[in-house]
């Protein structure tokens, strides 16, 4: 089954430390958020949040960041404080 990364879509709401930030399994995107929101248990708490499938092309992931992401990528840029990422 395909593996999903989640994190929220707007940059301003993303966290430097990961905290909002969640992997899941599932048959499709909506299924592995369903799955990581009920181990939240909090429903709809990822609703609208970016999903990102990792099974395709697995990445290494150095901090929470997958290698290669600056280029071309969904992945957070800044900071909550509105700062850029190191590497970025």
């Amino acid at each position: 089954m395909p593996t999903y990364a989640f994190f929220p879509a707007r940059e301003d709401q993303r966290r430097a430390d990961q905290l909002n930030f969640a992997v899941a399994v599932g048959a499709t995107a909506t299924a592995a958020r369903i799955d990581a929101e009920v181990l939240l248990g909090e429903p709809n708490a990822l609703l609208g949040w970016t999903a990102v499938d990792l099974t395709a092309a697995p990445a290494a992931f150095v901090s929470g960041r997958p290698v290669g992401s600056r280029t071309g990528t969904v992945w957070p840029r800044l900071d909550r404080g509105g700062s850029f990422l190191k590497g970025v």
